[in-house]
This record gives C-alpha cells, sequence and structure tokens, in this order.
C-alpha cells in the first residue's frame, strides 16, 4: 500500500462514503430491478434455511449459492436490512481485490494507475446496485476476482500447479452463483489446454468435470432455472442489441487511447477492412432482425433511438461503430471470441445494460491481449480519465432519462 499515493486511498474511502449514502437512500436502476429481485428471492432465502435444495421455480433462476450464504447469514442478521448492509459492506473489498489480482498480474506497472482502474468500479451502476441489494453479482465477482488471483499466481510460477486447481474451484463457485459465468470457465479450459502438459490437463478436465456435477444434478432436479430463462428467438436481434449496449465500456477506452496515444490504431487500410466487415454483418442482422420483438432486447440506445428520433437510425449507426470498434480494439481471434460469447450468451427478450456490469470490464483489463489497456496501467492521467467517465456515466444513469421519457 504504501506504493499508492494518499490521495488514491482517501479517494478509496471517499467512494465507500458514496456507497453508504446510496444505500441509505435505497438506491435502484430504472425499474427498480435490484431491489425487485431482493424482494422476490427473499422467500426463497428463507426457504433454503430450513431445506439447501429448496425449489426455486418462481422464485430465480440463477444457480443457488449465493442465496444459500445469504440463508445462512440470515441465521446470524435476521433483519433483511441488516443483511444487505453486511453484503454491502463485504462488496466494498470488490474493488480492493481487484487491485490485488490486478498487480498480481501487472507488479511492473504504476500501481497508481493500477488503483484508479480499480476505483471506477465504485461508479459501474449495476455493482452499486448489486452492492446495495445484496445481488448475487457480488458474491460471483468476489469469487472470479479470487480465481483470478490464483491463474495470475500459477503464471508467475508455472510449477504450481495447485494454483490451478483453487481457481478453477472458485470459477465454479461463481457459475453456481450465476451460471453465465461459464464463459470464464470455458476461457480458462482452453488457455490451460494451450499452456499445460496433456498429464496435468487431464486432471484438470476431470476435476473441471466433478465441480460440474452438482451443476448438472440442479439442473435435472430444477428444470427451472434453464426453463424460467425467456430466450428472444432471434439471434440477429441478441447480436444488434448487445453490441449496441457494449458502446458504453468501449468508447471511453477508445477516446482516451485517441486522445493520449494514437500509435495503438491501425492503419487506414485494415480499419477500412473492419468497416466493411461491419457493413455486411449489419446488412445480414438488419434483413433478419424484428423490430417488433426485440422488446428490451435491443437495450438503451434502441429505446433511445425510438423515442428521440422515433426511429432506429442511430441505434443501427451505434451498432456498426461499435463492431468497428470491438474489431479494433480486440486484436486477437481469442479475445474475440470471448467478446462475442458475452454477446450471444445473454439471449433473453430482457436484456438490461446491467448484465454486462462488470463482466467486460473485469476481461478487458484481466485477461484481454489488448494493446489499449496499456495506457491506462501506465499513466495515471488516462486512469482519471477512465474514473471521471464512470463518474459521468453514473450520474447519466441516476437521472433515468430513459425512464423519464417513456413516461
Amino acid at each position: 500500500m504504501k506504493k499508492i499515493n494518499l490521495l488514491n486511498i482517501s479517494l478509496y474511502f471517499v467512494c465507500c462514503i458514496t456507497l453508504l449514502i446510496s444505500f441509505y437512500f435505497n438506491e435502484d436502476g430504472s425499474y427498480t430491478p435490484l431491489s425487485g429481485d431482493f424482494r422476490e428471492t427473499w422467500p426463497y432465502i428463507l426457504n433454503l434455511k430450513d431445506d439447501i435444495l429448496s425449489d426455486p421455480t418462481g422464485y430465480t433462476v440463477h444457480y443457488p449459492l449465493h442465496y444459500i450464504l445469504i440463508s445462512k447469514l440470515n441465521f446470524i442478521i435476521t433483519d433483511p436490512t441488516g443483511v444487505r448492509f453486511f453484503v454491502m459492506i463485504i462488496a466494498m473489498l470488490i474493488p480492493y481485490i481487484f487491485f490485488v489480482s490486478l498487480n498480481k498480474k501487472f507488479n511492473d506497472k504504476s500501481k497508481n494507475a493500477l488503483f484508479l482502474i480499480c476505483l471506477s468500479i465504485f461508479f459501474i451502476p449495476a455493482y452499486r446496485y448489486s452492492s446495495i441489494w445484496a445481488n448475487d453479482r457480488v458474491t460471483t465477482d468476489i469469487f472470479i476476482l479470487i480465481g483470478s488471483y490464483f491463474f495470475f499466481s500459477f503464471e508467475t510460477s508455472k510449477k504450481e500447479i495447485k494454483n490451478l486447481y483453487f481457481c478453477f474451484l472458485f470459477f465454479a463457485l461463481a457459475c453456481y452463483s450465476r451460471q453465465f459465468y461459464t464463459v470464464y470457465y470455458a476461457l480458462f479450459l482452453i488457455y490451460i489446454f494451450k499452456i499445460c502438459n496433456f498429464k496435468n490437463f487431464f486432471y484438470l478436465s476431470v476435476y473441471s468435470l466433478l465441480l460440474s456435477l452438482p451443476g448438472f444434478y440442479l439442473l435435472l432436479k430444477f428444470p427451472y432455472f434453464y426453463s424460467g430463462l425467456a430466450y428472444s428467438g432471434n439471434i440477429f436481434n441478441t447480436l444488434l442489441g448487445n453490441v449496441s449496449s457494449l458502446f458504453v465500456y468501449t468508447i471511453p477506452i477508445v477516446l482516451i487511447n485517441f486522445f493520449l496515444v494514437k500509435k495503438n490504431f491501425p492503419e487506414l487500410k485494415k480499419i477500412s477492412i473492419y468497416l466493411l466487415i461491419s457493413l455486411i454483418v449489419f446488412c445480414i442482422s438488419y434483413f433478419f432482425h424484428n423490430t417488433n420483438t426485440m422488446g428490451q432486447n435491443g437495450g438503451s440506445f434502441f429505446i433511445f433511438s425510438r423515442l428521440i428520433f422515433n426511429n432506429y437510425l442511430a441505434f443501427y449507426l451505434i451498432f456498426i461503430l461499435n463492431f468497428l470498434i470491438i474489431l479494433i480494439i480486440f486484436e486477437t481471434y481469442f479475445d474475440r471470441v470471448i467478446v462475442f460469447s458475452f454477446v450471444f450468451i445473454f439471449c433473453a427478450i430482457i436484456v438490461p445494460q446491467s448484465v454486462f456490469e462488470p463482466l467486460f470490464f473485469l476481461y478487458f483489463f484481466l485477461y484481454s491481449q489488448s494493446k489499449f489497456k496499456n495506457i491506462f496501467l501506465e499513466n495515471s492521467k488516462a486512469s482519471y480519465l477512465l474514473f471521471s467517465y464512470y463518474i459521468f456515466y453514473y450520474f447519466v444513469s441516476k437521472t433515468d432519462v430513459l425512464y423519464k421519457i417513456t413516461f
């Protein structure tokens, strides 16, 4: 900690205070999704106190580990508000755990720059609302970050294979809180296959299979974990909506790099090729998507374009632009596969912006090979700009502008 300046340490505590204030006012997003989820799942939590295999039907489509942990906490803290407050205090550690993981991977980089990146999480709306309303994102993110720490410990010393076993365990725990994070698990299996010898990979695969068995049992016992999901039914709706939604997170990366380090951008010829690919993908998606069935699957930009301009031109332009940005930012095919896995795994009729928070943020800084993140790791000015952007994003989200326009 001595390498982190006093200003940034003070800033950490100020961020914690802002979260306490938000808790006092029961802050939530548009349509109060997190508070509603807490109220709806509270009876399920109480049921889990008596039966760890209580039926989730009608309560949640997420795997139960988070709710089991909350039910055990409820033996000690019986008041729902007290439970929420305790979980929020634990959630305050997430930015610090993120810093520890980042520092393990990039221990030669500026500690202050890394610390500022992590403080940005405080102003990612879904993080704040999840912390305030004891949402399963809290436990999921903690498990992901602890698993990441063990993974980077393995990278530091290839001989410590036990770190991979701990890594896989915590990633499995994350999946048992929110099964969408199997994308991360798949990422590790692919990566481990590339760097491990056959013997270690075989043992890790068997270990992974054993870790997955309770998940298969739960799915067989409670099909609601699958049948309760409402799919959009149109893959092109999902593509258009989710790629556009990611624009919120890619635009600060591109702009900060553009103004501070232009050399990261590819030559004009390559950008032209990427633009052509983006236009081709858009044209195919345009002919096969259906605006009448998109609902909230189109994301905030879909709603914004329709309400402000009475057409979808702005929405389509943002999709083309962000598809281009994704191809520019993520140069390796592996990164692109993972990012588009995020796009397609969330294929419900209703896909709120929050499903990508802080999933995309964590992947970009922890695992992507993008050179566009280097400026944030080395330059505190860039990290301050990113931190400022997320403060701005948070306050814009607090205005509930789309909700007010709609009603």
